[in-house]
């Protein structure tokens, strides 16, 4: 009788951890996409103190993977605007990093690529921005 316990309690085991490792991976079904990333204008403001400082964007067109990015800096005497247009790519298959190649041949790795509903977050020259769709801010 004490066998056919042991075995119950196995066999309960066993279901056990069988039913747990059915759930879907998240991470591998949450791929960056095109669609996601693309004909979205993405903002990272920054302030200090509470007064705007700056702010980066970003946007990604669909045809002829076009973009442009906009640095705009406020200073005591005004604005400051970098307005720049560049050629992105995926570097490969995985989709998490971008090559921004600029008109004057600099290039820009955007590493570690997120792309949500209304987020976009990575690793540009080293430095990590998280960046908002201009029309969920909006709304």
């Amino acid at each position: 009788m004490k066998t056919l316990n042991y075995v119950k309690i196995l066999l309960l085991c066993v279901f056990t951890i069988g039913l747990a490792s059915c759930g879907d991976d998240v991470y591998y079904t949450m791929q960056n996409s095109d669609d996601k990333l693309c004909e979205r204008t993405w903002v990272e403001d920054y302030e200090s103190d509470g007064v705007a400082t700056g702010a980066y964007q970003l946007r990604f067109y669909k045809k002829d993977n076009k973009g442009q990015e906009v640095s705009t800096t406020y200073t005591t005497d005004g604005k400051v605007t970098y307005d720049r247009e560049f050629n992105w790519r995926w570097t490969d298959d995985s989709k998490e990093t971008l090559k921004l190649t600029f008109a004057d041949g600099k290039v820009k790795y955007f590493e570690n690529v997120w792309v949500r509903d209304h987020y976009l977050s990575g690793k540009i020259e080293g430095k990590v921005v998280m960046l908002t769709d201009a029309n969920y801010i909006n709304k």
